[in-house]
């Protein structure tokens, strides 16, 4: 009876948190982790449960995954196949390797799988901030796309990367054409439906189906969720004859549906964050916190080097398309690498691979570096959190991007 009443009163204070982060406009992000920290400092109601890494690999990642990959328009992924997945999974593997080398250096004492744990949850960046801020709506396509799409491999080549080191599967990958079969599977059902209830139920399903076949097959779960997931959002409409897998009061239907469970998830993961590192802290008993939080500050700031001259190689590329200033002119690249990389924040999937870490290691031992990847992802995440809400609106007045190129017009 104690899992189901935390599982309910979590998802009563995600709901009062996230009313109470619009009543007063402060950031969803940091009043949910603030909750999840005050609620372990109060006598009640929550029972103290430590948070089970197989509820958040189980049950919150694949669906938090499945609505970032299916809610990318099927343009972009045909416009930005090569340069957005190639350029985010390239991303990644440089902020992986970089952060998790100097996580190894700032942290003595964390094995191998710990730091490369570090340096996945590091490199998992997304646009959150711009997004919930409107600013997204300004930016021009050559940075809008690249975001979406790098961002969005990012998560996914991150999961993967974390479940082959922390849970020692090894080759993920080799469940990615049964996740591309039950994409086909399930676009070809849902062709042949006309309920957008029936239909939205099946999309609520498939990330868990794939899921099972990852178990089924003996790979990793999450492998198949990728493959079904770009498989749908890919062939969800037909460019050439405008024909969609879904009706259109389905595709309204579903999209609510996902953006609520968005809004659910990601707030949960932050509450269960807020819980967990008191404990993490507490449990990192080599590593004072005043050694861990430095560790986060510096390993944050050098993932932000490390975007901003990737960001500053890409958009100086003579083939990269010149970004707009809202006043005339064009932004230098090094001023778009600038935004590109202040608006690619620590991703809540961040959490979700920190907190999906084995608590035991497969002889029943508990795996010691766990509360000190915890805590390091969780300073690092928060922090990025609040540092973008406070600085990236001034960001975009200084580099002032348009939507449009003046000076392409009038040639």
């Amino acid at each position: 009876m104690a899992e189901t009443r935390f599982v309910a009163m979590a998802i009563v204070a995600v709901g009062l948190l996230l009313a109470l982060a619009r009543l007063t406009k402060t950031p969803p992000s940091i009043i949910l982790f603030t909750g999840g920290l005050a609620s372990v400092l109060l006598p009640g109601p929550l029972p103290h449960l430590r948070v089970d890494p197989l509820v958040v690999l189980g049950l919150i990642l694949p669906p938090l995954l499945y609505a970032a990959i299916t809610n990318l328009p099927a343009s972009l992924l045909h416009r930005a196949a090569i340069r957005g997945v190639l350029g985010g999974a390239l991303w990644t593997l440089a902020l992986t390797a970089t952060t998790g080398y100097a996580a190894h250096l700032l942290l003595p004492g964390l094995d191998p799988v710990a730091c490369m744990a570090i340096g996945v949850a590091a490199a998992i960046a997304e646009p959150r901030v711009l997004v919930e801020t409107g600013l997204d709506k300004k930016m021009p396509p050559a940075i809008s796309e690249s975001l979406s799409a790098q961002l969005v491999s990012a998560p996914l080549l991150g999961v993967s990367l974390s479940i082959f080191t922390a849970k020692q599967v090894g080759g993920p990958f080799p469940g990615l054409p049964a996740g591309i079969a039950l994409g086909f599977a399930m676009a070809a059902l849902r062709r042949r439906l006309d309920n957008p209830r029936t239909e939205t139920a099946l999309s609520l399903a498939t990330p868990f189906a794939a899921c099972m076949i990852g178990e089924l097959i003996g790979t990793s779960p999450i492998a198949p969720l990728i493959g079904a997931g770009v498989t749908m959002a890919y062939i969800h409409t037909n460019e050439r004859t405008g024909e969609s897998i879904a009706s259109p009061e389905s595709h309204q239907l579903t999209n609510d549906l996902w953006r609520a469970l968005d809004a659910i998830l990601t707030g949960t993961l932050f509450f269960l964050m807020g819980r967990a590192l008191p404990e993490a802290l507490a449990g990192a008993r080599s590593l004072p916190w005043t050694t861990l939080a430095t560790a986060a500050i510096a390993l944050m700031a050098l993932c932000w080097a490390v975007q901003f001259a990737l960001s500053w190689a890409a958009l100086a590329h003579p083939n990269s398309p010149p970004i707009p200033r809202a006043d005339g002119g064009r932004v230098p690249p090094w001023q778009g690498a600038a935004l590109m990389a202040g608006g690619a924040g620590r991703n809540v999937v961040a959490l979700a691979v920190a907190l999906a870490i084995p608590a035991t290691l497969p002889n029943g031992d508990p795996y010691l570096p766990r509360d000190a990847v915890v805590a390091v992802v969780a300073l690092m995440v928060v922090a990025s959190a609040g540092l973008q809400w406070a600085g990236v609106p001034g960001l975009v007045r200084w580099v002032r991007p348009g939507k449009h190129d003046p000076t392409a017009e009038s040639a």
